[in-house]
């Protein structure tokens, strides 16, 4: 045997180890990158609630050593101030001529507000502590008292900080801690919020409430900046993924290694022997031994490959030997069918108008299988001048048995028919008799069998257990005729049928349809019923025959859309025009 050797990836990427490397790679990577993010995500909960719980208490300290008792006469002060004051003039509450409107606010009192919190920032190492109310509603913070000694940032009395409503919505009236933060243990609610500041890096802003007006949140505030801590945060995230890269690499290389003598080998054994394989058999040589020669010894699920593609090369042989003789009878097969389909299209009336003379009635029929031959069927035909036949009818089962049934019921009726019986309860009965008693595989059929009077318009109908008919009459809509039904025929031998009369006006129409129709499925096994074959026949009622079915074929397209088809849907439909059609 030549043997055929496997042609080497070019692109090492391309290659089993190169995309092994990189699964691996890429998988370590992935593990770590998703411990980071959590940790990541825990450290920072934990560190933001910290902080802004220790910028809460010392707001609360700050809250105490004021006192509302003490500072609100003060406060209530600078606000009224500051609401006598038209809005117009707010627009930047850092200009001079604005802070001057609250000199005289900015006494010993004011004074000794600012140094008690100035003294409480200092030892606490803050960065600021301030007095604001909070006007939530229209984002902002309105500042009263500032500890800040720097004039350069100090906020005069009055001023107005924005900021998103939310974050000052959490400040005024506290915000629960986040999912990641009760999973640390932490669940007090803290009147707090986090800004960043162009110039001024990340704070944190801690609050506790002194008192509230109908306006406003009157609070003692504390910033702490955490900018630094970022830093370092961001720091450690760095050399953290660094490490976690070159952990991921050597890992991968070690893994690598080991795949490929466990792996990548054996498959390239496989491969070649596949290649080696392929080329015998283009060149028509069907003996060879490929796979079997294959010694790999793995003890995995390599080796057990390894000997599948040895039995699979066996299997194959055997297989290819039978191949073309089961290509043939397929084919023949499927040769039969489409002939048979043929045979069962020609028997049934396919050409329309059918009685292009007879302008008394106009006659429209159409039957869909579900496969390539169907048990479904329809016939309709002169029994004299004055006489015409309907027939539909639908055989239990689909395909080649189906069909060949229903062959026989068709002509058994239609035999019965032409001899000029109009009785169609007596045509069943006789019918019934004879499938009976040859129906050695228990088949049976559903039909509906009318005679038309041409000439008085009078219908006789006998229904041995298929659908109801809907009728229209001329200018309403169209109702279901529940009408007698009579057991099946090859059901049992001896049954009698009843048969009954409808008197047809001119522009009546009598539908007639097997349950392919209102039993039609969607992928949702609902189906379409008779309620929406119903609605489909009152879209079109004062349509031609041909447009109503090509409109009832519509709406169970649309119901069903890519559903499959389960069953034949065979459809008839009668317009009685009158006698006098035949005159004018």
């Amino acid at each position: 045997m030549k043997k055929s050797k496997m042609p080497k990836p070019k692109d090492i990427r391309k290659s089993m180890g190169g995309k092994t490397f990189l699964a691996v790679f890429v998988m370590i990577l992935i593990i770590g990158m998703t411990a980071i993010i959590a940790g990541f995500s825990l450290f920072s909960s934990a560190i933001r609630y910290e902080f802004e719980n220790n910028a809460c208490m010392l707001a609360e300290m700050e809250a105490e050593v004021l006192g509302e008792d003490q500072s609100r006469d003060k406060l209530d002060e600078i606000l009224m101030i500051f609401e006598s004051i038209p809005e117009e003039e707010k627009g930047n509450t850092y200009s001079k001529e604005y802070t001057k409107q609250f000199e005289s606010a900015m006494d010993a009192e004011f004074n000794w507000i600012r140094e008690e919190m100035a003294e409480l920032k200092e030892r606490n190492d803050a960065m600021n502590a301030y007095v604001a109310a909070i006007d939530a509603p229209n984002g902002r913070m309105i500042n009263l008292i500032d500890a800040d000694p720097d004039l350069d940032t100090f906020c005069p009395p009055g001023s107005i900080d924005r900021y998103d409503k939310e974050d000052l919505q959490e400040l005024a009236y506290g915000s629960t801690p986040g999912r990641v933060a009760k999973a640390l243990g932490y669940e007090t609610p803290l009147h707090a919020m986090v800004a960043a500041f162009k110039n001024r890096g990340t704070r944190v802003t801690g609050g506790s409430v002194l008192y509230r007006t109908d306006k406003y949140t009157i609070m003692t505030c504390v910033d702490s900046n955490i900018t630094n801590l970022l830093k370092v945060r961001q720091t450690f995230l760095l050399l953290f993924g660094s490490s976690l890269l070159l952990i991921s690499i050597i890992a991968a290389y070690m893994m690598l290694r080991q795949m490929r003598r466990l792996v990548v080998e054996p498959i390239n054994q496989m491969a070649e022997a596949a290649s080696a394989y392929s080329e015998d058999h283009k060149s028509g040589k069907f003996e060879g031994h490929h796979f079997s020669n294959l010694n790999i010894h793995t003890k995995d699920e390599i080796e057990h490959l390894s000997n599948t593609m040895k039995e699979m090369e066996s299997d194959i042989a055997d297989y290819e030997s039978n191949l073309t003789r089961i290509t043939a009878e397929r084919e023949r097969m499927n040769t039969e069918l489409s002939i048979a389909a043929q045979i069962q299209e020609s028997t049934m009336p396919s050409v329309f108008p059918v009685f292009p003379d007879r302008l008394e009635f106009n006659l429209r029929a159409a039957v869909h299988p579900a496969k390539e031959v169907g048990g479904d069927f329809y016939d309709f035909y002169l029994i004299d001048e004055d006489h015409l036949a309907l027939v539909i009818a639908d055989v239990s089962g689909k395909g080649v048995p189906a069909s060949l049934y229903m062959m026989g019921a068709k002509i058994m009726i239609g035999d019965y028919t032409q001899e000029g019986n109009y009785s169609p309860a007596k045509i069943l009965e006789r019918v019934n008799d004879r499938l009976c008693a040859r129906n050695k595989m228990e088949m049976f059929v559903t039909v509906w069998l009318g005679i038309l009077e041409i000439s008085t318009g009078k219908l006789t109908a006998a229904n041995a257990g298929h659908e109801y008919p809907a009728i229209c009459r001329a200018g309403e809509r169209f109702e279901l005729f529940k009408d007698p039904h009579g057991f099946i025929l090859g059901g049992m031998d001896g049954i009698k049928y009843k048969e009954y009369e409808v008197q047809l006006q001119p522009g009546d129409v009598i539908f007639e349809y097997t349950d392919g129709v209102t039993e039609a499925a969607n992928s949702k096994m609902e189906l379409f019923g008779t309620d929406r074959m119903l609605d489909a026949l009152n879209e079109k009622s004062d349509a031609s025959p041909e447009e109503l079915l090509l409109h009832v074929v519509y709406g169970i397209d649309r119901f069903v859309q890519e559903a499959p088809q389960f069953d034949d849907i065979t459809m008839l439909c009668l317009r009685y025009n009158g006698p006098d059609a035949q005159h004018k």
